[in-house]
């Protein structure tokens, strides 16, 4: 069964239809009982369908009843006010300015600095010609309404942005675990010194920042483990060559102690040829000497590594010559020519050290250059050379000459004189060479890097 409408709801589609087909909507008003009920049924329509919209009225007075239906006009408007936030009002007839008359229901704080008036004046044009004005006012609190946007809005502020930190949250949750995993996995492979492994740094925030520090850390790491093991096995490779350094020299010396020994004990019980004691004398002395002087050279040998960190810029010749003249006796018996070209020449080393290596090589010089042989000693291109005229006594093996191996007391040996040299300069890592031509032995040292 249907239900039929009665009037007022009848009334009321209606106008749901009309205000919803029509932008603009205007109520032709008499000043009767009819025109009145429909003009506040509008009224009353908008007021609670569409707040803030429009109504237009068209004043039709056919009673010539102007003043009546003038005041039933602000009645109605006045009854329209005091139900909405809009106020209507009809402008004086006498008020030819642009004043507004503001009246004492306007809900106006006029002390508030957000609060502001809105205003709009509508003509109207009545049915004898004349025309009238209505005043549509209302008030507006920007930071009341403001405020009150704020709080309708809040909880569904408050539940996107709770909404939105729980997403952000677990994304960001997840890619801190993965990270995690992966600094764990990578790190685990780096305790096993995988050389090869990195971490892989794709972002510049704090993550990718403790990567870098990680692969930084880890390439450190790596340096100084090839740094200790490379120092190690140099720390293996001297203590094997003072093994067989001191295994060498002391075989090589218990050879001269043992002949000594033999002639002193013949010469103690008057055996043989050592008889004769005042010969064999000279012989114990000449092997004494040679004793100490081969001791003094182990014990030079033992120095070496405490001759460092004492680099300065020295003149060569200033020790060259103090060592030439040690050894200018021993040249003038086998009437060897010393030839000196060093001028003011400098060096780069520890003094004692530039003692050592040139007495060595002075003496080796003298001792194997043949009667009546040269000496030469200079600078070419940057290297300072030591060369001698060797005559019988050159070397059948060069690449022996460093060796500590060599026998101290035979007459062609270079002794511990090279192998002192060559470790002080490599204490000191300077370059040097030995050479061999057909009438000179030459060592040469490299003075300028």
């Amino acid at each position: 069964m249907i239900r039929q409408l009665n009037v007022y709801e009848a009334t009321q589609r209606r106008l749901k239809i009309i205000f919803d087909y029509f932008d603009y909507v205007y109520v032709s008003f008499s000043g009767g009982k009819d025109s009145g009920v429909r003009l506040n049924l509008c009224i009353d329509y908008l007021r609670k369908y569409e707040p803030g919209r429009k109504l237009g009225v068209f004043h039709m007075d056919y009673e010539a009843q102007y003043r009546q239906t003038t005041e039933y006009v602000e009645q109605t408007l006045e009854l329209y006010s005091k139900s909405s936030e809009i106020k209507a009002f009809i402008k004086e007839r006498n008020n030819n300015n642009n004043e507004i008359q503001i009246k004492d229901n306007i809900d106006a704080n006029l002390e508030s600095n957000s609060n502001s008036l809105i205003i709009e004046e509508r003509e109207i044009k009545l049915n004898d010609g004349k025309k009238t004005y209505l005043q549509f006012v209302s008030t507006a609190d920007m930071q009341k309404d403001a405020k009150d946007l704020s709080l309708k809005f809040l909880p569904y502020s408050l539940l996107i942005s709770i909404l939105f930190s729980t997403i952000i949250s677990l994304i960001y949750a997840k890619l801190i675990k993965n990270n995690i995993q992966e600094i764990q996995i990578v790190t685990d492979k780096m305790m096993k010194l995988d050389k090869k492994i990195r971490l892989e740094v794709s972002s510049n925030d704090e993550v990718g920042e403790l990567k870098q520090q990680i692969n930084d850390l880890y390439s450190t790491l790596l340096r100084t483990i090839d740094d200790l093991e490379f120092k190690n096995k140099e720390i293996l490779k001297l203590e094997k060559l003072k093994y067989d350094f001191f295994k060498g020299a002391s075989h090589e010396l218990k050879t001269p102690l043992a002949s000594l020994k033999i002639i002193l004990e013949n010469m103690k019980y008057n055996i043989g040829k050592y008889k004769e004691r005042d010969i064999y004398i000279n012989e114990c002395i000449e092997i004494v000497d040679s004793l100490t002087k081969n001791i003094s050279q182990i014990l030079s040998v033992h120095s070496i590594e405490n001759l460092n960190n004492d680099e300065e810029y020295l003149k060569i010749n200033d020790t060259l010559e103090d060592i030439l003249k040690k050894y200018e006796i021993l040249a003038n018996q086998k009437k060897i020519t010393v030839n000196n070209y060093i001028l003011d020449e400098n060096i780069y080393i520890g003094k004692t050290a530039l003692k050592i290596i040139l007495s060595n090589l002075i003496s080796n010089a003298v001792k194997y250059t043949d009667v009546n042989g040269v000496i030469n000693i200079g600078i070419v291109n940057d290297w300072l050379y030591i060369e001698n005229s060797y005559g019988n006594n050159k070397i059948s093996n060069m690449d022996e000459i460093f060796d500590v191996k060599f026998d101290l007391n035979k007459e062609n040996s270079n002794g511990l004189g090279l192998y002192i040299v060559s470790n002080i300069l490599n204490n000191y890592n300077i370059e040097y060479k030995a050479l061999q031509d057909e009438e000179f032995f030459i060592f040469k040292i490299k003075i300028f890097s």
